[in-house]
């Protein structure tokens, strides 16, 4: 019928028609599926994290290892210039130290993401280039909602990704470290 079109709801745009009106294309999601790989990669925990129960052993028996040579030292030079209640001290704080976990070990690194407003955009850090394309589709999408995804090791963050969900569909922003962008939709 002619009248339909007055009576059916609009539908809302699709996130890549915003995208195109507005003149930017996103960030491809392999590469930034490719990017979060690597960097767990890169960031992947140590030997004696992933083993922890094996570093008090190691670091005990260092510890053992070093009393029994300083024992094998002061036994074939008994008139050595360091006193062995010197020795016997070092190796006591040295211990202290180990049972009481002052000696850590770097953990892996892992992506949390949470939902963001875009007013917040300006107070998180993000790049100016990638919060002024989030504002303008903020105001050409309305009810859209932003995902902050932050790499974070040992409670640092370390390289952060903005994502745009819209109507079921999810484009990448940005992804920066610091200041450096190192991918932005344009």
């Amino acid at each position: 019928m002619p009248f339909d079109v007055l009576i059916s709801p609009a539908r809302p745009w699709r996130l890549a028609d915003i995208l195109l009106d507005l003149g930017a294309s996103p960030v491809p999601t392999q590469a930034l599926a490719a990017h979060k790989r690597d960097q767990l990669e890169r960031l992947s925990p140590s030997f004696w994290h992933r083993h922890h129960a094996w570093l008090p052993v190691g670091l005990m028996g260092s510890v053992a290892c070093m009393a029994m040579s300083g024992g094998v030292a002061n036994g074939v030079l008994p008139g050595s210039l360091l006193p062995s209640w010197l020795c016997l001290f070092w190796l006591a704080v040295m211990t202290l130290l180990i049972v009481f976990g002052v000696f850590r070990v770097g953990g892996g690194a892992h992506w949390e993401e949470r939902c963001v407003g875009a007013e917040a955009l300006f107070d998180l850090g993000i790049p100016a280039p990638i919060t002024g394309l989030a504002c303008r589709l903020a105001r050409a999408a309305p009810g859209a909602a932003f995902i902050l995804g932050e790499l974070v090791r040992d409670e640092v963050v370390v390289d952060p990704y903005l994502l745009l969900e819209y109507v079921g569909e999810t484009v990448c922003l940005g992804i920066w470290d610091g200041r450096r962008i190192i991918a932005a939709a344009v």
